[in-house]
């Protein structure tokens, strides 16, 4: 098999650290709106950015200062500093789970007049995207350009040698349960070779099992509850632990430790199906060799909805090109631009009209990429709280025991709710 491509994995994961940047610290444009600064925690170099900018320089006339800046955490840290400061740049890339967060600094400006001058209309896109940023109040902080559904790629020929019923193909957990998932897991599961399943290293699972489960997933609707504690969420999350610690079908969380192992395992033959988000297309395009593979949707329950990482983006409200920025931003999310994102299978654009523009590659792989549409249309739309950062930072590393299969996740979570929701409050 051939080396894996690390960019590839990087983009797959929502953040290519390698490449060139242009531009170089944050600031304002021109000022006269004839340049637009963008800041991305996504370099350049591999992604499709540089073609869709190009595209809207020409037939606008205006350029763009791209600015990479910090990827993870310091890029969060990178944020704050940003909006603190009296000449941010002109549009920049926010956290999609932290949009309330970022919302509630009031330093971002208000969308709403220029979506209703654009008249935009919902109908034309997935809701989930289209309503991602709006606030209780009614206030649009940001647009998403698209979303990156989670589905479940798996190794057809292991099925087959294995003589294992295939997934479906379209999205229904007729013959796709959770039992049904377990017991796939299980049989394509061989002691001390490979592994069946792997969900437990993608954090979306805490969205995707919670609400299929009867959950709310971490938040409750109205931000002010830590559902992840409530009986059916907890379960969930237990669910996606007993894939390693009841049956023995998914790695160790000691195995998932470094970043992208899971992915590099399954393009490895060495799992049998793995939950990634959509763009993770690319990634096993170019670097499974030795098998068969495809998507299919995740196994149902009570329900079967999914989740996807947004990419979204807002202007400051200090920002000295407002007009210019949101040009920009429009013009991302429309069908000339977003047509670009689609064909490069970056992400599922929020305008269906440029999502219906996803295509299987040249050979057909995967067979049946429709399924990420069908992902979009079946996402859900989380609570938002205003200070998710600081309670992910504590809860995560407290659930390490029920990963370790030391602990369960009834047991820990309720035992940490009044503190998380006190930090929510």
């Amino acid at each position: 098999m051939t080396a894996l491509s690390r960019r590839r994995l990087l983009a797959g994961i929502g953040g290519l650290a390698a490449g060139a940047a242009l531009g170089g610290c944050a600031g304002r444009g021109s000022g006269d709106g004839s340049t637009i600064t963008l800041m991305n925690w996504e370099a350049l170099d591999g992604s499709p950015y540089p073609t869709v900018f190009s595209d809207f320089e020409r037939s606008s006339g205006k350029s763009i200062d791209y600015q990479f800046a910090a990827s993870g955490s310091d890029y969060w840290v990178k944020i704050r500093t940003v909006l603190g400061a009296s000449n941010p740049p002109d549009l920049i890339r926010i956290d999609d789970d932290f949009v309330a967060s970022y919302a509630a600094t009031g330093r971002l400006h208000d969308l709403r007049p220029y979506l209703s001058d654009s008249g935009l209309s919902e109908s034309d896109y997935f809701p989930t995207v289209f309503n991602n940023t709006r606030q209780p109040d009614g206030a649009v902080v940001g647009w998403s350009l698209g979303i990156q559904p989670r589905v479940i790629f798996y190794n057809r020929t292991m099925f087959e040698e294995e003589g294992i019923p295939l997934p479906p193909t379209t999205w229904t957990d007729e013959g796709w349960t959770w039992d049904d998932f377990v017991s796939a897991a299980t049989a394509l599961s061989i002691p001390n070779e490979r592994w069946g399943a792997c969900v437990l290293d993608d954090s979306g699972f805490e969205m995707i099992y919670t609400v299929n489960n009867g959950g709310t997933g971490r938040w409750s609707r109205d931000g002010r509850s830590f559902t992840l504690a409530d009986r059916p969420d907890a379960e969930g999350f237990q669910w996606v632990a007993d894939l390693t610690c009841a049956h023995d079908a998914q790695p160790p969380w000691s195995e998932l430790q470094q970043s992208g192992r899971g992915a590099e395992l399954f393009a490895a033959g060495q799992i049998g199906m793995i939950q990634r988000v959509s763009s993770f297309v690319n990634f096993f395009r170019e670097n499974v060799q030795d098998f068969e593979w495809d998507i299919a949707p995740v196994p149902g329950n009570l329900s079967q909805r999914t989740y996807g990482n947004q990419l979204v983006f807002a202007i400051p409200e200090a920002a000295a090109n407002k007009d210019a920025a949101w040009e920009l931003l429009r013009y991302l999310t429309t069908l000339e631009g977003a047509s670009v994102f689609a064909e490069e299978g970056a992400f599922v654009p929020g305008l269906r009209a440029a999502a219906d523009r996803i295509t299987a590659s040249a050979d057909g792989t995967p067979a049946h990429l429709d399924l990420v549409l069908a992902a979009a249309d079946n996402a859900v739309l989380p609570g938002r709280v205003v200070a998710a950062q600081q309670a992910l930072q504590v809860y995560r590393p407290a659930l390490d025991d029920v990963r370790n299969c030391q602990d369960t996740a009834p047991e820990v979570l309720d035992g940490m709710r009044s503190e998380i929701e006190e930090i929510i409050e």
